[in-house]
């Protein structure tokens, strides 16, 4: 599913949904890109403990969609309890 994965790599997709399996102590989250109109979208959720995040920003030159989807993603790990492994730099 290359070209879909930006925000994660995507372990399964249905109806333009993408499935990012658990990994390094983040849950399962299923997350949803969009965009148009000069927005993009971005959606993810953990069904399972009924949390979601639906973020709408402006697009321009300067609109880094990665940091935005990894904030997201971090943000469904922490308020599911589940935090995500550090790994320090070596």
């Amino acid at each position: 599913m290359i070209g879909m994965d930006v925000p994660g790599k995507a372990d399964a997709l249905g109806l333009g949904w993408v499935y990012m399996a658990p990994k390094e102590g983040r849950p399962g989250i299923i997350q949803k890109t969009g965009g148009g109109g000069g927005f993009i979208t971005y959606m993810a959720m953990i069904p399972q403990k009924n949390i979601g995040a639906f973020v709408v920003v402006t697009r321009s030159p300067l609109t880094r969609f990665k940091n935005m989807s990894d904030g997201i993603n971090d943000l469904v790990t922490e308020l599911s309890g589940n935090k995500p492994l550090v790994i320090p730099a070596s």
